[in-house]
């Protein structure tokens, strides 16, 4: 896989910018807050739907704007893909994938593998295990639709049983709570 092209439009310090990709190596370099890493971010974005600095839709928007527009191009496989980013500040982001708009963001996974490690991501090293199993989970999303959907449901079934042991009463939610016990250990395998 590799990126052809990407244009932004009033993304962050950017009121318009177009890039043509190598296939190769490619390097950003210059003066530092001159926007290297927002272009890597619009990258991420549009490869996870999020950004790697954990910034609101509305803060990734130029400066007295109200929306903003990233288009990215990929090859990946020799087949050409386009991702199309809108960014409102009062709205849920719109996304779409060769003009299809997409309802889920689970069905932009995978499309553009991404690894983006920053200064930040020291803290996987720093902070213990729970921090490296949410960057390895981010990591193997992309790569597995599967284990996307098992991750969401393991997060789901312990969300329950958290709430459930939380729950003063749970003497008559017991058998509830050996069921979830049960789901879980089925996706811990």
């Amino acid at each position: 896989m590799y990126i052809e092209s990407m244009e932004l439009k009033d993304f962050r310090n950017y009121e318009f910018l177009s890039l043509r990709f190598d296939k190769g190596t490619n390097i950003f370099y210059g003066d530092n807050a001159q926007g290297k890493t927002n272009i890597l971010e619009a990258v991420y974005l549009c490869g996870t739907t999020k950004s790697h600095r954990g910034s609101k839709d509305r803060e990734m928007i130029r400066f007295h704007e109200n929306e903003s527009h990233i288009k990215l191009r990929i090859n990946k496989g020799g087949i050409s893909h386009r991702i199309d980013m809108h960014l409102k500040k009062n709205k849920a982001k719109g996304i779409a994938i060769d003009g299809i708009p997409i309802r889920k963001a689970k069905e932009l996974l995978g499309i553009v593998n991404i690894v983006f490690f920053s200064p930040e991501d020291l803290n996987i090293i720093k902070n213990g295990p729970g921090e490296r199993r949410r960057f390895l989970d981010s990591e193997l999303c992309q790569l597995n639709k599967i284990y996307l959907s098992d991750l969401f449901q393991y997060n789901h079934i312990l969300n329950q049983r958290n709430k459930l042991l939380k729950d003063t009463k749970i003497t008559g939610n017991q058998r509830f709570l050996e069921l979830l016990i049960n789901d879980i250990n089925k996706y811990k395998n």
